[in-house]
Formats: C-alpha cells, structure tokens, sequence
C-alpha cells in the first residue's frame, strides 16, 4: 500500500471539489439556456397565435361587412320593388352611392 501524505489527500480533496463546482456551473449554464429556449418557443408561439386571431377577427369582419351590404342592397331593391307596384316614383339612390 503506498503511503499518502497530507498533501495528497488535499490535493484530492480540492480537486473533487474543483469537480463538482465544474458540474454545478454546467448545469446553472444548462438550465439557464433552456430557460432561454422555453421563452424564445413561447414567444414565437405567442405571435403565431396573435397573428391567427387577427386573420380570423378580419375574415370574421369581412363576412359581416358582406352581410351587412347585402341586407341593405335587398332592402333597397324591396322598397324599389314596392314603389314600381305602387306607382310610385322611386329617386332612393343605391347603397353606396351617393344621393
């Protein structure tokens, strides 16, 4: 068995811990960086989900502005309509144009 002197072991000793301070510094900065990547995947996942809102809230307002324009032409051609079969003239300018 060889002999060990004080100087040995300490020299172990500081070493192990040169180690394990090695491995806790790794794993902070492992962490850290996948902190880091769970917030960029976030964000990007956040901006695709905005963006997809604004296209369904602006196809959702376009079915309505159609809508609405329709129900005013179908209105307009009715009061047309009940005008020519009363006899009345009918001067009401289309909607959208101006009178």
């Amino acid at each position: 068995m060889a002999k060990s002197n004080g100087w040995s072991v300490l020299a172990v000793i500081l070493s192990g811990l040169a180690v394990a301070g090695g491995v806790v510094y790794l794993t902070e900065k492992l962490v850290n960086t996948g902190k880091g990547v769970v917030e960029m995947v976030f964000e990007v996942l956040t901006e695709k989900y905005k963006q997809h809102r604004l296209e369904v809230g602006i196809k959702i307002g376009e079915e309505r502005g159609r809508a609405e324009r329709q129900r005013a032409w179908e209105g307009w051609n009715e009061r047309r309509e009940a005008a020519f079969r009363a006899g009345i003239p009918f001067d009401e300018p289309p909607p959208g144009y101006a009178p």
